[in-house]
């Protein structure tokens, strides 16, 4: 009888996460391209070789060969990627970090290292001039925390680009105004600069465990992390030593209830206590969920948080037309009103039919074969937005 392997340690499947991205990548490969015996990447994996510097600086090449390969793409990657090692978050005051640090967290050149097409489909979108519509709520957002930290739920169906929301959010007020489209502007907080922001993606299993997202939100907030963190020292840390305005993005909450028994509704309470009482309103929390007409309630009993609410509705027609717009090789009035009236104006099906038509183009294709092609496609989604 073969012996049954041992599970990957979170470090191990974070990675696993990322090379899956690109089905040219195995972990041989990556032992080999940061010069490596595969050994040492298979020992990573199980959660041995994961101290001391040396280990550190293997995870840093790791990042980087990760990054170069089209497998790893922002900072918030990078970071998850450290954490799931029990490793402190990059520190741009390192110099030995401080490149790595530039490369993943500057929007300029993540745009240029990112080979996602001019519509993107497979990937949340992280670069503030590739995201069209959602003006309003984005200058609703940011008025929230003009004055004092609020907090804010965020609703909409699945793809309705939630996650997307919550990666602009953090990128926008750093992004320089030649990042941006001459029809976006990033000046409606003066504090966001100052704003500390940290991501938290419960589609991730590594969050479902209590102690690994403490230990995670303290990395985030450069703060000591200490194995074995409970939610009752969390508290204390943070209520002692939060000094900057700090907001907590909580992809997905409805997974986090669904799947991990560790965080119930004492871990909400807890952390709705602390947010209210504990750090003089300079903490704040971002929840999204996906909301439908079958399932439209918000439990706000269960996470104890009370915020402004935000659902995500189909674009305005200017914001849907503004995206079909962005193509480099322009489309006709005819297509444009079917890619309109197909979508029903939500920002995936837009994505889908305009790369289908977009594709036709470059590849000289004539007629309308690609209407069909791109119909097929939709269907895959169509469910996400009929119950809506």
């Amino acid at each position: 009888m073969m012996p049954r392997k041992s599970p990957d340690s979170p470090f191990g499947a974070t990675l696993s996460r990322y090379l899956l991205r690109n089905p040219h990548l195995n972990r041989d490969q990556l032992a080999a391209g940061i010069h490596q015996d595969p050994a040492v990447i298979t020992d990573m994996c199980k959660g041995r070789r994961l101290t001391g510097f040396q280990a550190r600086q293997r995870i840093l090449r790791i990042i980087a060969w990760l990054h170069e390969h089209k497998a790893l793409f922002s900072l918030e990657e990078a970071e998850a990627l450290l954490t799931a090692a029990d490793m402190a978050p990059l520190d741009p005051d390192r110099p030995e970090e401080a490149a790595l640090w530039r490369m993943l967290n500057d929007p300029d050149l993540l745009e240029s290292h990112h080979t996602a097409p001019v519509f993107t489909i497979s990937h949340p979108i992280t670069v503030p001039a590739r995201f069209y519509g959602r003006s309003r709520i984005l200058e609703r957002l940011f008025d929230l925390w003009n004055d004092r930290i609020q907090h804010a739920i965020i609703l909409g169906p699945r793809y309705s680009g939630k996650t997307s929301l919550l990666y602009v959010l953090q990128r926008l007020q750093a992004t320089a105004p030649t990042g941006l489209r001459s029809d976006q502007t990033n000046d409606w907080i003066s504090r966001a600069s100052r704003i500390r922001w940290v991501y938290v993606d419960f589609r991730n299993p590594n969050m479902g465990n209590a102690a690994y997202l403490l230990r995670y939100l303290l990395h985030r907030m450069g703060m000591p992390a200490p194995r074995g963190v409970m939610l009752d020292s969390f508290i204390a840390t943070v209520s002692a030593q939060l000094r900057s305005p700090t907001i907590i993005l909580f992809d997905e909450v409805g997974i986090a209830r669904e799947r991990y028994h560790e965080l119930g509704r004492p871990f909400w309470d807890g952390l709705s206590s602390l947010a209210q009482t504990g750090t003089y309103q300079r903490l704040g929390y971002v929840l999204t969920a996906e909301s439908t007409i079958e399932s439209p309630v918000f439990d706000v009993q269960f996470f104890g948080i009370n915020g402004h609410l935000v659902h995500l509705s189909p674009f305005e027609i200017h914001e849907a037309r503004q995206l079909i717009a962005s193509s480099p090789i322009p489309f006709s009035e005819e297509d444009t009103e079917w890619i309109l009236e197909t979508s029903n104006l939500w920002p995936l099906p837009l994505q889908i039919l305009c790369h289908e038509r977009l594709s036709a183009l470059q590849l000289g294709e004539k007629g309308t074969g690609w209407r069909e092609r791109a119909c097929h496609h939709l269907a895959l989604y169509r469910a996400c937005f009929t119950a809506v």
